[in-house]
């Protein structure tokens, strides 16, 4: 009833020309690098009756899509294009409003090229092996962004600056001497080295974990007694269990425990193979075992992917290593423990928690069920029983735990820092001028990877934000709701990002229709003044239609909220 009656509401303001409601998108440079993409877009967006656009003008390994003098034009753009100026001049035209998006703390490119290899230091240090992030700890770098960002603003004619990726990986240790120094002068705490090579190591970590041994080896434990690192004999072969998201979270001593295990398998890039369950990819991202890849690469082992329909060619005696297969069907369990008891070995990296039920993979394993779920700082022991992990010298949990807690404290400052510089400098240089971020949805999500954008609107050095609710799960949206209300009562300064695209089978593709209206009645129906959508790639003409006669069918101009 309430989402009736406030497109009635719309519809009586629309007839008296004054609608506002924010109808955005999120676009690539792949919609706008040459005059004809960006004019066949652009008349899409229009068809549609959106009337605010968020292109990307900054990413992969500092490249722009806009006139710099701070960073090169991308390679792939025509000679003499602006991409960026064409598509202000054709977006304001036909009274589109463009808010020129930023991608800041992630790389988006190999480090062998961009703006780090002029400025290898810009570089995290301490992050993930594959994963390349800017250290927004070092003022060179929040400056240069900031600089970037405020040319842009200044010459062109864009509506805003939106911020994106402002945030870190997680809560990364970076163990450049900028960041130790800046954090021990702040808090006091001594600067922190690289992980040592031996166990224990403190991790911030996520892990949904295997548990109950029954004839596996623990060689490491959590601090809350979880086994960490098993190793399991099984007749003539062996199976080695890492029990957390090792390929995002690492550290020197794992890496050399992996190294040296593969070496003891005997494992070559001729042998060692990574199964991805057509099961797991279905319903999860592979985001995890791409990481692996990179992270086992590095480590000297590059592997062949396959799926279950290659495992019948695997030679007796080889390397299976599974990265984050939650879901394996009992004929490929009944498989690994065949190939394990003839000599086969196998690398669990996050383990088959949802599939352990299989007595096979029991077998294989040598646990028989699953551990509480856990997210944050846990110490990683050698166990006392075993004689593989030499331990080093102890960590003090509480003291570490202690650092820690100030280290995210001193990280989040850091972000926060850039999205302060860049607001003054905007609003001195174009009052008018709106700043906004793509944010994690979920407050607990934020704060994992220091993004307090709570603190920055309460502060007011942010004029909006758009939780990326991607979800397609209408409670998951509707349980974000009542956190985002609960900080703002009216949804005056959150607007809701919501996806248009559906992953199923490891593709994508538009999104069903149903639930693209039903994300927007919950819009409505919770006061939103409007919504983003990801992205323009998956606006397709059913889409289109379906948006310009349903629910945008009378004309808005975008609402913004109260200026400051």
């Amino acid at each position: 009833m309430k989402t009736h009656l406030l497109a009635v509401l719309l519809a009586t303001a629309a007839s008296f020309g004054a609608t506002l409601e924010h109808r955005g998108v999120w676009l690539h440079p792949e919609q706008y690098k040459t005059p004809q993409l960006a004019e066949e877009w652009i008349g899409k967006i229009a068809a549609a009756h959106l009337n605010a656009i968020y292109p990307l003008v900054w990413h992969r390994g500092g490249t722009a899509w806009f006139k710099s003098k701070l960073s090169p034009m991308a390679a792939d753009v025509p000679d003499g294009f602006d991409p960026l100026g064409n598509l202000v001049k054709l977006a304001h035209a036909r009274g589109i409003a463009v808010h020129a998006w930023f991608v800041n703390g992630s790389y988006g490119g190999p480090v062998t090229s961009g703006v780090f290899t002029q400025h290898p230091d810009w570089q995290l240090q301490g992050g993930r092996s594959g994963e390349a992030w800017y250290d927004l700890g070092k003022p060179a770098v929040r400056d240069f962004q900031r600089d970037l960002m405020l040319e842009c603003l200044k010459n062109y004619d864009v509506d805003g600056l939106h911020f994106d990726y402002i945030r870190y990986s997680g809560q990364v240790i970076c163990y450049c001497d900028h960041c130790q120094q800046e954090f021990e002068q702040k808090h006091g705490f001594r600067p922190m080295k690289r992980s040592e090579e031996q166990f224990p190591a403190l991790l911030s970590i996520g892990s949904n974990p295997l548990g109950k041994p029954t004839t596996a080896k623990v060689l490491a434990t959590f601090d809350h007694g979880v086994p960490a690192i098993t190793v399991n004999r099984l007749d003539a072969g062996e199976a080695v269990l890492v029990n957390w998201q090792a390929a995002s979270r690492s550290c020197l001593a794992l890496d050399i425990f992996v190294k040296e295990t593969l070496k003891r398998f005997g494992t070559t890039a001729k042998n060692t193979y990574q199964l991805n369950t057509t099961q797991t990819a279905a319903k999860y991202r592979v985001t995890e075992q791409e990481k692996a890849r990179v992270w086992l690469r590095e480590l000297g082992l590059p592997m062949k992917l396959i799926d279950e329909s290659a495992l019948a060619k695997v030679p007796k005696g080889a390397t299976v290593v599974l990265v984050g297969q939650y879901l394996i069907t009992e004929d490929t369990a009944t498989w690994l423990e065949s190939f394990v008891r003839a000599g086969g070995h196998c690398l669990f990296v996050d383990g088959p928690v949802f599939a352990i039920k299989h007595a096979p993979l029991q077998r294989v394993t040598g646990l028989r069920g699953q551990a509480a779920f856990f997210h944050g700082w846990k110490v990683i022991s050698p166990a006392p029983d075993q004689d593989v992990l030499k331990p080093g010298p102890p960590v003090d949990a509480v003291k570490e735990r202690q650092r820690m807690e100030k280290w995210v404290e001193y990280r989040t400052w850091t972000v926060t820092e850039l999205v302060r510089a860049v607001y003054k400098g905007a609003k001195k240089l174009k009052p008018r001028a709106w700043v906004n971020a793509a944010v994690f949805y979920k407050k607990e999500s934020a704060d994992k990877v220091c993004q307090d954008w709570y603190g920055w609107l309460r502060e007011g050095c942010m004029d909006y934000v758009l939780p990326m609710a991607y979800t397609e799960k209408n409670e998951d949206l509707a349980k974000a709701f009542a956190e985002w209300r609960a900080a703002d009562p009216q949804m005056e300064r959150i607007i809701p990002g919501l996806s248009i695209y559906s992953r199923a089978g490891g593709k994508t593709s538009t999104r069903d229709l149903d639930l693209v209206r039903s994300q927007l009645d919950m819009c409505r129906d919770n006061a939103a003044h409007g919504n983003l959508f990801f992205s323009l790639a998956y606006l397709n003409d059913e889409l289109i239609k379906f948006l310009s006669t349903g629910p945008y069918a009378g004309p808005a101009k975008p609402w913004y909220p109260k200026r400051r």
